[in-house]
């Protein structure tokens, strides 16, 4: 099944998507309606393209080390923002996982970490606490 290559314009792709869905055998009208919700599914998740991680307990973590690039790799920006005094202890994490240094807070505080990813208008951030995911309705989710 096609996917929307990077910075593809939805008339390229559905064009191509349509001719290689027709030749896999489907009817054209079938063909266009698959490939426009295909674009539809491209673009939504490209609208949902910055994600946060907490760091203690979340991307500190094989599993959020592991989401992380699974993220990266599909073209999201990727942040860490942790309610720690300093990013020194982060920046290992951060440079293993290619996130650059400018997209590395450290807050001082829960609240200081939730005003962080309010301001930056994170589409997903990913926490181990309970009260931070709480207070970010839509966007937070727990790890």
């Amino acid at each position: 099944m096609p996917t929307p290559n990077k910075g593809e314009h939805e008339s390229d792709f559905l064009s191509r998507c349509i001719g290689e869905v027709i030749n896999e055998g489907k009817e054209s009208d079938q063909a266009a309606a698959i490939c426009h919700s295909k674009w539809d599914e491209h673009q939504k998740m490209a609208s949902q393209g910055k994600v946060s991680f907490d760091y203690d307990g979340t991307i500190s973590t094989d599993k959020g080390k592991e989401l992380a690039k699974k993220l990266i790799s599909e073209g999201k920006t990727v942040y860490i923002i942790s309610a720690r005094e300093s990013i020194s202890r982060m920046v290992n994490t951060a440079k293993e996982l290619k996130i650059p240094i400018d997209r590395v807070y450290a807050t001082g505080s829960n609240e200081g970490k939730i005003k962080k990813v309010l301001s930056l208008k994170i589409d997903t951030h990913y926490d181990n606490n309970k009260d931070v995911v709480d207070k970010l309705p839509g966007v937070g989710k727990l790890m």
